[in-house]
Protein backbone atom coordinates (compact mmCIF):
# COMPACT_ATOMS: atom_id res chain seq x y z
CA UNK A 1 0.00 0.00 0.00
CA UNK A 2 1.14 3.65 -1.01
CA UNK A 3 1.44 5.86 1.85
CA UNK A 4 -1.57 8.87 1.56
CA UNK A 5 1.49 11.57 1.84
CA UNK A 6 2.90 10.20 -1.61
CA UNK A 7 -0.24 9.54 -3.39
CA UNK A 8 -1.12 13.30 -2.77
CA UNK A 9 2.77 13.94 -4.10
CA UNK A 10 2.28 12.15 -6.76
CA UNK A 11 -1.56 13.11 -8.48
CA UNK A 12 -1.88 16.62 -7.20
CA UNK A 13 -1.88 18.73 -8.27
CA UNK A 14 -3.00 17.57 -11.55
CA UNK A 15 -0.97 18.24 -14.62
CA UNK A 16 -2.40 20.77 -16.94
CA UNK A 17 -2.74 20.49 -20.36
CA UNK A 18 -1.27 24.60 -20.36
CA UNK A 19 2.60 23.43 -19.45
CA UNK A 20 2.88 21.04 -21.94
CA UNK A 21 3.19 21.44 -26.13
CA UNK A 22 0.80 19.68 -28.79
CA UNK A 23 2.64 17.63 -31.58
CA UNK A 24 0.99 16.78 -34.93
CA UNK A 25 -0.22 13.63 -33.78
CA UNK A 26 -1.37 14.82 -29.97
CA UNK A 27 -2.98 17.45 -28.71
CA UNK A 28 -1.47 19.16 -25.14
CA UNK A 29 -4.70 18.07 -23.22
CA UNK A 30 -3.46 14.27 -24.74
CA UNK A 31 -0.20 14.54 -23.30
CA UNK A 32 -2.08 15.83 -19.82
CA UNK A 33 -4.11 13.31 -19.92
CA UNK A 34 -1.06 10.28 -20.08
CA UNK A 35 0.83 12.05 -17.83
CA UNK A 36 -1.99 11.75 -15.14
CA UNK A 37 -2.95 8.72 -15.76
CA UNK A 38 0.78 7.64 -15.19
CA UNK A 39 0.77 9.07 -12.13
CA UNK A 40 -2.63 7.68 -10.73
CA UNK A 41 -1.54 4.52 -12.06
CA UNK A 42 1.62 4.64 -9.77
CA UNK A 43 -0.29 5.86 -7.05
CA UNK A 44 -3.04 3.06 -7.09
CA UNK A 45 0.33 0.43 -6.66
CA UNK A 46 0.29 -0.50 -10.60
CA UNK A 47 -3.23 -2.30 -10.56
CA UNK A 48 -4.08 -4.39 -13.96
CA UNK A 49 -7.09 -2.94 -14.18
CA UNK A 50 -5.94 0.69 -14.72
CA UNK A 51 -3.70 -0.42 -17.43
CA UNK A 52 -5.58 0.01 -20.37
CA UNK A 53 -4.96 0.04 -24.13
CA UNK A 54 -4.52 3.43 -24.66
CA UNK A 55 -2.09 4.04 -21.53
CA UNK A 56 0.16 1.37 -22.60
CA UNK A 57 0.15 2.48 -25.81
CA UNK A 58 1.53 5.52 -24.50
CA UNK A 59 3.59 4.53 -22.09
CA UNK A 60 5.53 1.51 -24.10
CA UNK A 61 6.50 4.65 -26.49
CA UNK A 62 8.27 6.99 -23.57
CA UNK A 63 11.17 6.58 -21.06
CA UNK A 64 12.68 4.79 -23.80
CA UNK A 65 10.13 1.35 -23.32
CA UNK A 66 10.28 0.23 -27.31
CA UNK A 67 11.85 -3.20 -27.02
CA UNK A 68 8.41 -4.96 -25.34
CA UNK A 69 6.16 -7.01 -27.35
CA UNK A 70 2.74 -6.68 -26.10
CA UNK A 71 0.87 -5.21 -23.49
CA UNK A 72 0.64 -8.45 -21.16
CA UNK A 73 5.03 -8.66 -21.65
CA UNK A 74 5.03 -5.31 -20.72
CA UNK A 75 2.91 -5.15 -17.52
CA UNK A 76 4.92 -8.57 -16.41
CA UNK A 77 8.28 -7.28 -16.88
CA UNK A 78 7.73 -3.91 -14.75
CA UNK A 79 4.71 -4.36 -12.86
CA UNK A 80 4.23 -7.86 -11.22
CA UNK A 81 6.33 -7.39 -7.70
CA UNK A 82 7.60 -4.54 -5.76
CA UNK A 83 11.21 -5.89 -7.41
CA UNK A 84 10.46 -5.30 -10.96
CA UNK A 85 8.39 -1.73 -10.06
CA UNK A 86 11.61 -0.62 -8.52
CA UNK A 87 13.48 -1.47 -12.10
CA UNK A 88 10.57 0.42 -13.86
CA UNK A 89 11.13 4.06 -11.50
CA UNK A 90 14.57 3.38 -12.05
CA UNK A 91 14.67 3.47 -15.76
CA UNK A 92 11.83 6.58 -15.48
CA UNK A 93 14.31 8.51 -13.21
CA UNK A 94 17.27 7.89 -15.62
CA UNK A 95 15.70 8.80 -18.76
CA UNK A 96 17.41 11.65 -20.12
CA UNK A 97 14.15 13.31 -22.06
CA UNK A 98 15.15 13.09 -25.71
CA UNK A 99 13.71 14.81 -28.41
CA UNK A 100 11.67 18.43 -28.79
CA UNK A 101 8.33 18.61 -27.32
CA UNK A 102 6.80 19.42 -30.34
CA UNK A 103 7.69 16.28 -31.52
CA UNK A 104 7.75 13.88 -28.86
CA UNK A 105 6.61 13.24 -24.97
CA UNK A 106 9.32 14.56 -23.95
CA UNK A 107 7.90 17.49 -21.95
CA UNK A 108 5.31 14.98 -20.28
CA UNK A 109 8.53 12.66 -19.01
CA UNK A 110 10.00 15.38 -17.39
CA UNK A 111 7.27 16.67 -15.77
CA UNK A 112 6.25 12.69 -14.80
CA UNK A 113 10.17 12.06 -13.65
CA UNK A 114 9.78 15.16 -11.68
CA UNK A 115 6.79 14.09 -9.68
CA UNK A 116 8.29 10.82 -8.92
CA UNK A 117 11.26 11.88 -7.78
CA UNK A 118 10.13 14.41 -5.22
CA UNK A 119 7.29 12.16 -4.23
CA UNK A 120 9.67 9.28 -2.69
CA UNK A 121 7.62 6.44 -4.54
CA UNK A 122 11.24 5.00 -5.64
CA UNK A 123 12.22 5.12 -1.61
CA UNK A 124 9.24 3.40 -0.29
CA UNK A 125 9.00 0.22 -2.98
CA UNK A 126 13.07 -0.39 -2.12
CA UNK A 127 12.12 -0.07 1.85
CA UNK A 128 8.92 -2.35 1.29
CA UNK A 129 11.51 -4.78 -0.88
CA UNK A 130 14.07 -5.14 1.70
CA UNK A 131 11.68 -5.89 4.52
CA UNK A 132 10.14 -8.58 2.35
CA UNK A 133 13.38 -10.17 1.63
CA UNK A 134 14.71 -9.43 5.24
CA UNK A 135 11.08 -11.38 6.73
CA UNK A 136 11.87 -14.32 4.01
CA UNK A 137 15.36 -14.74 4.75
CA UNK A 138 14.82 -15.09 8.50
CA UNK A 139 11.81 -17.56 7.49
CA UNK A 140 14.09 -19.32 5.58
CA UNK A 141 17.10 -19.17 8.60
CA UNK A 142 14.66 -20.54 11.24
CA UNK A 143 13.87 -23.40 8.61
CA UNK A 144 17.31 -24.20 7.57
CA UNK A 145 18.19 -23.60 11.52
CA UNK A 146 15.65 -25.87 12.68
CA UNK A 147 16.79 -29.00 10.04
CA UNK A 148 20.91 -28.53 11.03
CA UNK A 149 20.91 -27.58 14.18
CA UNK A 150 17.81 -29.10 16.09
CA UNK A 151 17.00 -28.60 19.73
CA UNK A 152 13.98 -30.06 21.68
CA UNK A 153 12.63 -26.50 20.77
CA UNK A 154 12.91 -26.52 17.43
CA UNK A 155 12.89 -30.20 16.69
CA UNK A 156 11.73 -30.94 12.83
CA UNK A 157 8.78 -32.93 12.05
CA UNK A 158 9.94 -36.46 11.72
CA UNK A 159 8.63 -38.32 8.35
CA UNK A 160 7.61 -42.13 9.39
CA UNK A 161 8.13 -42.88 6.24
CA UNK A 162 11.81 -42.41 5.95
CA UNK A 163 12.37 -42.99 9.91
CA UNK A 164 11.18 -46.45 9.90
CA UNK A 165 13.53 -47.43 6.62
CA UNK A 166 16.81 -49.18 7.20
CA UNK A 167 20.11 -47.66 7.48
CA UNK A 168 21.60 -47.27 3.86
CA UNK A 169 24.20 -50.36 3.62
CA UNK A 170 27.86 -50.06 3.48
CA UNK A 171 30.10 -51.53 0.86
CA UNK A 172 31.52 -54.67 2.94
CA UNK A 173 28.10 -55.31 4.21
CA UNK A 174 26.73 -56.20 0.45
CA UNK A 175 28.81 -59.37 0.18
CA UNK A 176 28.27 -60.48 3.96
CA UNK A 177 24.69 -60.91 3.14
CA UNK A 178 25.37 -63.33 0.27
CA UNK A 179 23.87 -67.08 1.40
Amino acid sequence: MIPPAIIRRLCNPKLEASAFTPTKFDTSDDKAWFGNALLSFLAKDCPPSAFSNRFYCRLSNCFGHIAHYNKHQFYQDFFLDDSSKIEFLRQTLQWPFFGDPNFTYSDVERAVSARIKHSGLLEIYEARFKTQAEIEERAQFARLKAKFHPTPDNKPQSNPATDAAPPPLKQGELFDLAP
